[in-house]
């Protein structure tokens, strides 16, 4: 018998203001000075589809970066740049990073597991997301935001604002259309 194992929870937090950015240097500056390295980052919340999403795109990160083929100049960048499902990493920042106006974000911590040679050695870390939970709370603490107790879903408004501009097929989910959009950012 087949039995699904269930996808661990990528560690990603949901960060909310009562009021949108009004000035997203100002933000991006206090969360540089207050992160402890270049594996952490911020991203849209509706760019975040799903634990699956973002896997995928920490998988296409990770073997990009272990093969030499990262277009961005950081992991980060390059994580923002595959969620975005573009080579052009301005444009990625522009879809997939923070903008003025938004109420809630994501606080991103990239994994530093190994891929191995296929996914199929992938390691996940089913405590990723545990071993960094009292650190991303002390950011959004610092950071004068609120956690969001939900976790990445698939919206339509989601894949406009990454920039997805094909039909919606009914036969397909939102989540497979986050994905495949991430696909495209390598042909």
């Amino acid at each position: 018998m087949y039995m699904y194992e269930q996808i661990p929870w990528f560690p990603a937090w949901g960060i909310k203001f009562t009021e949108g950015i009004e000035d997203t240097n100002k933000v991006l500056s206090i969360f540089n000075e207050l992160k402890s390295d270049s594996r952490w980052l911020l991203l849209a919340f509706d760019a975040a589809a799903s634990e699956r999403h973002l896997w995928t795109a920490w998988y296409s990160t990770k073997r990009n970066e272990k093969n030499g083929k990262m277009i961005a100049n950081s992991v980060d960048a390059e994580f923002i740049r595959l969620v975005a499902g573009t080579h052009q990493v301005k444009i990625a920042f522009n879809n997939a990073g923070i903008r003025k106006g938004d109420e809630a974000f994501w606080i991103i911590r990239l994994p530093e597991s190994e891929i191995g040679s296929s996914i199929d050695e992938a390691f996940i870390n089913r405590d990723s997301y545990n071993n960094y939970d009292s650190k991303a709370n002390l950011l959004i603490e610092r950071m004068g935001g609120e956690l969001i107790s939900q976790r990445p879903i698939a919206t339509l408004r989601g894949l406009t604002r990454i920039g997805y501009d094909k039909q919606v097929n009914e036969a397909q989910s939102l989540e497979e259309c986050f994905i495949l959009h991430l696909v495209s950012s390598k042909i």
